[in-house]
């Protein structure tokens, strides 16, 4: 029988907003045409890469596929998480995946295999590559966007192959600008994100050179609006206490849900938003005394969908969580290095040879979040650049639960349908 307590803790998740429904702008433009590959044995055999077929992930269950990414998702929060010195992290998994997705299609060889095997490990290459199609086209909805785009410097643009261009475009609907790389470029890139995100993530990069070939980016946006809301009399201060100790004077929202989630170290409940697409998940450890990020860090795959399989609705779950809002960044390199994914960023080994005709790799990789949860709902963004360089060539026994988060919790906002963390987050402090 698992240990049911008194005290609860809740977990709040984030979505990004789906890229594949933005309508094209009409300002995608190119100043300099993109080359046509050639018809040499090696590319034509390269070119396979571009073909997207959904029968091929058919061979893997959707249970499978869930297990496969998760390991991935639970991989980079686990390094963000054991790196956040006392800080609130928050990441969108997605973000990433539809980034780096996108410069894998003009990867080849082990530079390809790697990435793709760090995303969804286990799975072949197709697979793959039609896993995070179908997952980007999944998730848009009423509310959340997704946005895509390639940045190219028009010094460089007539290396680029025009069906990696078309790649890009057909299955990630993404936009593609041709434009000098300078300062000014900085500043429009920005804006673009800016603009995708509803203005919650500025400054994504800070340069640009003239040997970096372009930049991929992924904009997320999620705008959910609690399908319950709270009343007045639901919204009271209280304090909330820290890891440390310290106390912290915050407005909190309190609530009655009808779905409870438990796992052998953890409580909590789900809260869904308007559109029934999304949910808020929090994760409250039933030891008090533990940090946060040092849970989450150390929570595996399989901990989660055990916490995520035990959910049962039909609940009375008295919640309590405050209000917050955070904001999050970090630079991936190292991260995915250590993951396994060395050779993208390899200046020597790299091999994006189904991109352009130039040696590139990853110089940068960059990700941004920001989270408010509120009264009203829950407002989140995230934003991935890669900087691509040239280089070398029902019907139970009622229960009544209760889940209190006046202390640090993880949270995540979910995809209903799989269970997914879309935004996957801790709140160490609500200051």
């Amino acid at each position: 029988m698992k240990k049911v307590i008194a005290t609860l803790l809740s977990i709040s998740m984030l979505i990004a907003l789906p890229c594949g429904c933005t309508k094209k702008s009409g300002k995608t433009k190119r100043s300099s045409k993109p080359t046509k590959r050639s018809e040499e044995p090696g590319n034509a055999s390269n070119s396979a890469i571009f073909k997207i077929d959904p029968a091929e992930a058919a061979k893997y269950s959707e249970e499978e596929l869930k297990k496969m990414y998760s390991q991935f998702v639970f991989g980079v929060m686990a390094i963000c998480a054991k790196n956040a010195n006392g800080r609130n992290v928050m990441i969108s998994p997605d973000s990433i995946l539809f980034a780096l997705e996108m410069a894998a299609a003009g990867a080849s060889g082990d530079t390809l295999d790697q990435m793709l095997q760090t995303l969804l490990p286990g799975a072949d290459n197709p697979t793959a590559f039609q896993f995070a199609v179908e997952r980007m086209n999944n998730l848009q909805g009423e509310s959340l966007s997704i946005a895509n785009s390639a940045w190219i410097n028009e010094n460089l643009a007539d290396s680029v192959y025009e069906d990696y261009l078309e790649y890009v475009q057909k299955h990630f609907d993404a936009e593609i600008r041709t434009l000098p790389f300078n300062k000014a470029a900085v500043k429009t890139i920005n804006d673009w994100v800016e603009d995708k995100t509803n203005g919650k993530i500025h400054d994504l990069i800070s340069e640009v050179n003239n040997d970096d070939l372009m930049v991929l980016i992924n904009a997320i946006a999620f705008n959910g609006q609690w399908k319950l809301g709270y009343a007045e009399e639901d919204i009271l201060d209280h304090v909330f206490t820290t890891t440390n100790g310290d106390e912290q004077e915050a407005t909190f929202l309190y609530s009655r849900e009808g779905t409870y989630l438990y796992s052998e170290s953890a409580t909590g409940f789900l809260k869904p938003y308007a559109d029934e697409q999304y949910g808020f998940v929090v994760i409250l450890p039933d030891d008090p005394t533990i940090d946060i990020n040092e849970y989450i860090a150390n929570l595996s795959p399989e901990e989660y969908w055990e916490f995520w399989n035990n959910r049962t609705a039909n609940k009375e779950v008295y919640a309590m969580m405050p209000e917050f809002r955070s904001e999050y960044s970090v630079t991936l390199n190292d991260i995915l290095c250590n993951m396994g994914m060395d050779l993208p960023f390899s200046i020597n080994k790299s091999d994006f040879s189904n991109l352009c005709k130039e040696r590139v790799y990853i110089s940068q990789a960059v990700h941004k979040t920001y989270i408010d949860v509120n009264r009203n709902g829950t407002e989140a963004a995230a934003a991935t650049a890669l900087t691509m360089t040239c280089g070398a060539s029902i019907g139970e026994e009622q229960h009544t639960f209760y889940v209190t988060c006046d202390r640090p919790y993880a949270y995540a906002i979910v995809d209903l349908q799989t269970g997914l963390p879309v935004f996957l987050g801790t709140v160490e402090s609500v200051k």
